[in-house]
């Protein structure tokens, strides 16, 4: 369809003057082939009692109303519509205002279309045995094999999650202080992206979990899951659950908490498209890679960015599948703010792109293969490339940090980079002969080379130590600097995988009161006690009697990890223990139970 006579067919009233004024933005950006079936629209740059009338035309579906939702820091406002749109139709947008990329007040954006369903989950997984801890059955937690601790590792927790276990924070001698397990026993559920974050000035854990066996579900396979993403507190009590807006659904990646107390998330969905021109079918099946902004008091998207539109399919490292079956061409992995812009991940291109937050154009690109796009490419330094990475940052300094894979799935035909995976810091800048990307560290783990084939994580840490999850391989290490190795350790399930590894500050304070197991061994008994997230107890002390008020303390120990195993002399019919902090205050105490009895 001419775009030239899409606006002919319905022309909007000439009195509908736009507003001579600085343009505001507005996503999806105009012109978005590929926009949601359920897409809204968020105007940027604008106070919510500014924007004036907004009239939304679809060729297919006419005429939509809608209802406005303010965004919560004055700065904008989005227009959600009473009703989808239909796939493949142009929808028309009119205001009185001035658009980013428009040129005047208004633009068109093209409905995608969408294959398959992806937002239907499949039936349960198989139970999975409940034969945890002593004194609180329904937690198994992983165990944490510590291979080297050195005085050089930083202080602060450990934050992993293996995919089908659990989330897990540990200390660097690898004991466990809180373990969640997926849920309810079932294998059917996977968490991911597991991280501790700072939100409204305060410690936070966050993460993605939805059911694993979705997958099966939705053809875009695992990458499109029915699941949420979810805020705790240092209570681990949950105070924020939510998806992707204007209908995605949502994806295991990424989820960044930005200095703006929002969102960052990504979202995929399968499109057919004609890929006649990169040797495809003409009705061919291509993964669409969606970034967020979220507005977290609202759910109002803030920024919305597609790869398809934004960047060049024929670019991609992956070939088109010759049996028609989905392209995943770009394969966002990470997103992260980066002052007045965002940087972007994209595994089948390994490049990094920096994208303008206001107008979501693509500012430069870094290609990790040396291949050179025509515009805002970076040469590589000697030892500066790289290949399908993950979780690259901007550092304090203004360097670039990024877990590099350098080699893909088995099943890939791309070429190997390097014959190892590593951690990676690149320093960024404008010479005379252009923008050059240099070398700056690499961290190879020796003399034992690690390779990951997915997933991954490189977090430089405030002393400068280098903190990496290896992603499909169950192991963590922290570099000093210099590329020593201060701390290595492996989990116990050589098949699972934490798709990223991170270490930091937290202080932990569970509600509820301490578990408590104990088993008689004839005059005296073993007893179990565990305090799920607590991080502040140095050590427990046990007592017995019949009377709350009237104790006897018959044994002590120091805490051990999320389970402490305290063997007493002697004891009468009830037991109870307490947990006690550094100076020796009281913290908790369990119920006071009767022998052989477990509680919580």
């Amino acid at each position: 369809m001419a775009i030239v006579a899409l606006f002919g067919l319905a022309a909007f009233s000439t009195a509908a003057q736009a507003i001579n004024s600085r343009p505001i933005s507005v996503y999806p950006v105009p012109k978005t082939p590929v926009a949601s079936d359920s897409t809204g629209f968020s105007f940027r740059g604008v106070k919510p009692g500014d924007l004036g009338p907004i009239k939304v035309v679809g060729t297919r579906s006419g005429r939509h109303g809608g209802s406005r939702v303010p965004h919560s820091d004055g700065r904008g406002v989005s227009w959600v519509p009473k009703s989808d749109f239909r796939t493949g139709e142009y929808v028309r947008v009119q205001t009185r205002r001035n658009l980013v990329r428009s040129g005047n007040s208004r633009f068109w954006v093209r409905i995608g279309r969408f294959y398959g369903n992806d937002d239907k989950p499949a039936g349960p997984g198989e139970p999975k045995p409940r034969d945890g801890l002593k004194s609180r059955p329904d937690l198994k937690p992983v165990t944490l094999d510590v291979l080297e601790s050195e005085v050089e590792s930083t202080a602060g927790k450990i934050f992993f999650a293996p995919k089908e276990d659990g989330l897990s924070i540990a200390d660097r001698f690898g004991r466990i202080s809180y373990f969640q397990p997926i849920g309810f026993g079932s294998k059917g559920n996977q968490v991911w992206n597991f991280q501790r974050r700072i939100y409204r000035n305060r410690q936070v854990l966050t993460y993605w979990k939805g059911p694993s066996s979705s997958q099966q579900a939705s053809p875009v396979g695992r990458f499109s899951q029915i699941g949420h993403y979810v805020i705790l507190d240092n209570n681990y009590r949950r105070i924020a659950r939510f998806t992707p807006g204007n209908g995605y659904g949502s994806n295991i990646h990424e989820f960044e908490i930005t200095p703006r107390d929002t969102a960052l998330v990504a979202a995929y969905r399968g499109v057919r498209r004609d890929l006649r021109p990169v040797g495809g079918k003409k009705n061919g099946k291509i993964l669409d890679n969606v970034v967020q902004e979220i507005d977290l008091k609202t759910g109002a998207v803030l920024f919305e960015w597609h790869g398809i539109g934004s960047v060049a399919i024929k670019a991609s490292e992956a070939p088109v599948p010759k049996d028609g079956s989905l392209w995943d061409f770009l394969h966002i992995n990470a997103a992260k703010t980066d002052a007045d812009s965002y940087l972007l991940s994209g595994r089948r291109m390994s490049t990094i792109y920096r994208v303008d937050r206001r107008t979501a154009r693509v500012k430069w690109r870094l290609r990790g293969d040396g291949k050179k796009p025509k515009t805002n490419n970076f040469e590589l330094g000697d030892g500066a490339d790289f290949g399908y990475q993950h979780d690259m940052k901007r550092l304090a300094n203004g360097d670039i940090s990024l877990f590099d894979n350098s080699i893909n799935r088995p099943e890939s035909p791309l070429p190997e980079i390097h014959d190892q995976s590593s951690a990676l810091i690149l320093n960024l800048s404008d010479t005379e002969k252009g923008r050059e990307a240099t070398l700056v560290e690499r961290y190879n783990h020796e003399p034992d080379p690690v390779v990951s084939r997915s997933q991954g994580s490189a977090q430089q840490l405030e002393d400068g130590n280098v903190f990496v999850g290896w992603g499909s391989v169950s192991r963590m290490t922290e570099f000093t600097p210099e590329g020593d190795i201060a701390f290595d350790a492996t989990f116990d399930d050589a098949e699972e995988s934490s798709y990223r590894a991170s270490r930091a500050p937290w202080r932990g304070l569970p509600g509820g009161r301490p578990a408590i197991a104990s088993k008689a061994t004839g005059s005296g008994a073993t007893v179990w006690a565990s305090w799920n997230g607590a991080t502040l107890i140095r050590h427990w002390k046990v007592f017995t009697g019949s009377d709350p008020g009237e104790l006897e303390e018959i044994g002590a120990s120091s805490w051990k990890g999320l389970e402490t195993e305290i063997p007493v002399d002697s004891v009468k019919a009830k037991v109870q223990v307490v947990a006690y902090g550094d100076e020796d205050e009281e913290l908790g105490r369990s119920k006071l139970v009767s022998l052989d009895r477990q509680s919580r």
